[in-house]
């Protein structure tokens, strides 16, 4: 049986086509991948992606439902936006529904995000995202919320709605926006979204740059195995250099 080691159920945006390749890509072997999905129309403006959104939300007690047939250690709500649109508290109150409606821990990326960034002693990030706008602020909101001292000092986002064209981008947009928001001031670079290719570049970034880097996918997975008591590949990141 695959999973022999372990097991991470994953929830996914149905346009996400990067998340489960990328988990699969970072896991150690032995500990499997399961999806299930949530739906996520494309939308043609931000408000009408923030309501599909807040609609796809529905769906996760359902899919939480759907993937915890295959008994997983963890269940992980694999959407960066998804988890802190509704601000401070929102990504906890998810992961405590899911929880409790299927009696295996779980967590959210958002919250897997702040995790590291507390655990990497950031408090000054560049953060690169392909957000429009006005996502992009309520995200950087969300983190000086809910991270005591921690401010974003740098940012770039690549304004796009579309989830599908993010997972079009190669990994050199994320190589090429990290090192633009890289200022002297800034501590480390955080690259936002599930659905963007990240984790080809997190160790060339942290090279070049000399600071640690987090990504959406990256954490969620640190996250997850640190809750099964496993360790990750430091190839994917200082992040999984740590103690468990």
């Amino acid at each position: 049986m695959y999973g022999w080691r372990g097991r991470i159920g994953i929830i996914v945006p149905s346009t996400n086509t990067t998340c489960e390749e990328e988990y699969r890509q970072i896991v150690p072997y032995g500990i499997s991948i399961h999806t299930a999905r949530v739906h996520n129309p494309e939308a043609k403006s931000e408000e009408e992606k923030e309501a599909a959104m807040m609609r796809m939300n529905q769906e996760v007690e359902r899919a939480a439902r759907e993937v915890a047939g295959v008994e997983p250690d963890v269940i992980i709500y694999a959407c960066t936006t998804g988890s802190f649109l509704k601000g401070p508290g929102y990504d906890q109150e998810v992961e405590r529904m899911v929880s409790s409606r299927t009696g295996i821990q779980a967590l959210t990326t958002t919250t897997a995000v702040v995790e590291a960034l507390r655990a990497l002693h950031l408090k000054r990030i560049g953060m690169a995202t392909p957000y429009t706008r006005g996502i992009a602020a309520r995200e950087k909101d969300f983190l000086e919320q809910v991270i005591p001292g921690l401010k974003v000092v740098s940012e770039k986002n690549l304004e796009m709605i579309s989830n599908l064209d993010r997972g079009r981008l190669l990994p050199l947009t994320a190589y090429r926006a990290a090192r633009e928001i890289d200022t002297p001031e800034v501590e480390g670079i955080f690259v936002s979204c599930t659905n963007w290719r990240t984790i080809e570049v997190i160790n060339l970034l942290e090279q070049d740059l000399n600071k640690p880097v987090v990504t959406s996918n990256q954490a969620s997975v640190w996250l997850a195995l640190k809750k099964m008591g496993k360790t990750g590949d430091k190839r994917y990141g200082r992040l999984f250099g740590l103690e468990v």
